[in-house]
């Protein structure tokens, strides 16, 4: 789940709907290569808070949202959620380190 439902739900919500919201509040019609810095790192500041490892998640936010930006793709970006939560996955599970979790 962590590593398929979860980048799936996060993507949509922060770089589909916040990130082009933060740039017009008529986010569907926000191309994402229209979305400029400041959303990009609004966005990316909020999503990293709501990780507890914050700063990790903060540099995540900004890579997803400039995979998207750049490529216009979100399943590039879910994608690139999906690895990097599958990596934490397999490091937690193999190191016991769970307050990487």
């Amino acid at each position: 789940g962590a590593a398929l439902v979860v980048p799936l739900i996060e993507e949509l919500f922060w770089r589909a709907f916040v990130l082009r919201w933060l740039e017009d509040a008529d986010f569907s019609s926000v191309a994402p290569g229209r979305v400029g810095g400041r959303a990009l790192i609004l966005s990316s500041i909020v999503f990293g808070l709501e990780h507890q490892q914050w700063a990790a998640g903060i540099v995540a936010g900004l890579a997803y949202g400039w995979l998207y930006r750049r490529s216009g793709n979100l399943w590039l970006a879910v994608g690139a959620h999906a690895v990097t939560n599958a990596g934490l996955g397999l490091h937690v599970l193999a190191s016991g380190a769970w307050h990487y979790w």
